[in-house]
């Protein structure tokens, strides 16, 4: 008996043991982030993402870490080829392609470009103003959002992160495969070539007023990616993609509009600071859409249905009962 007490006081302890472990692995990630900069790495947002997972499993099963490493590796592996390959995209000795962008956006606005009109009322070159710090913190969140989401669902349903991860390696591909077929110079190179008027890159300009580390990273990182993979953005497919994907999951309808609100932000941002066209937009939407839709069509139909879901959801059983723990935590 009392031994079975002591086992049952140490199991007692780990949800505190969780709690703490998480706490202080926050104020380290919050005194690094002030030191170093905000991590817009995607390797190091996944490494800090699956550090706070391990804290989250303490005491549970070896197995789980296991899985952790498992599930989180390929995901790893798919972006960091992802990066090399988008890097080298412009060089294949496809013409890059500029008008059929303006003249999309064109049609649609009756003549106007949305960036050109964007920044002519909401971008002052002489004074930096909230709306500079709101268009970089929002474009500075997809590199951290769509893998804290996968985060949050891996420690309470491993079946749906898998879902989700799915869905995200699939608008990657599918992005990379535009990028090669379709290179596009985005606004603010059209307008170094005089075909738009008064359009900047002003993504970074937010980093001016907020200061901190994060600035020479974010920079570092806007020299090294392919200046032409800009159809479709993915800025937009993987905001769009969180919004979707959270859609049916989130308890209170009266909620799930609010969902919206981000990819409709980002696209904002991605017009106001001349990152995109309105076409590049859209079409991130549409293949967030059909990400989506074809992983929805597809997942009830391949062999086993609901007994292959059963079976998904009884090998990811210790992650799935984590669902109360990680409320708490």
């Amino acid at each position: 008996m009392g031994t079975e007490q002591g086992s049952d006081f140490r199991f007692a302890r780990w949800p505190a043991v969780r709690r703490c472990a998480l706490a202080i692995y926050f104020v380290v990630l919050i005194v690094w982030s002030a030191h170093y900069g905000i991590p817009v790495q995607r390797e190091l947002v996944i490494a800090w993402t699956c550090g706070a997972l391990a804290c989250v499993s303490l005491g549970r099963p070896p197995g789980q870490i296991l899985q952790l490493v498992l599930d989180w590796l390929p995901i790893l592996a798919v972006f960091f080829v992802y990066d090399l390959t988008r890097g080298a995209a412009d060089s294949l000795g496809i013409g890059v392609h500029v008008h059929p962008m303006i003249d999309f956006d064109r049609t649609v606005f009756f003549g106007e470009v949305p960036t050109e009109w964007l920044q002519a009322h909401l971008y002052d070159p002489d004074v930096l103003s909230g709306w500079n710090v709101f268009f970089t913190l929002t474009y500075t969140s997809y590199f951290i959002i769509p893998f804290a989401v996968g985060g949050f669902l891996w420690a309470r349903d491993r079946l749906q992160f898998l879902r989700f991860a799915k869905r995200l390696v699939t608008l990657a591909l599918a992005g990379l495969a535009t990028y090669i077929a379709f290179p596009a110079a985005p606004p603010w190179m059209a307008a170094q070539t005089g075909l738009l008027h008064g359009i900047q890159r002003t993504t970074s300009k937010g980093w001016e007023v907020i200061g901190g580390g994060t600035a020479s990273l974010f920079s570092e990182g806007q020299d090294r990616v392919n200046l032409v993979a800009a159809v479709p953005s993915l800025h937009s497919a993987f905001t769009m993609l969180v919004a979707l994907f959270l859609w049916n999951r989130v308890r209170r309808t009266w909620l799930r509009p609010l969902l919206l609100l981000y990819p409709l932000a980002m696209g904002l941002t991605l017009m106001s600071t001349g990152e995109h066209y309105f076409f590049d937009v859209l079409l991130g939407w549409i293949y967030a859409g059909l990400a989506m839709a074809g992983w929805g069509w597809w997942e009830p139909r391949r062999g086993g249905g609901a007994s292959a879901v059963g079976a998904a959801k009884r090998r990811s059983g210790a992650a799935t009962a984590d669902l109360d723990s990680v409320a708490h935590v």
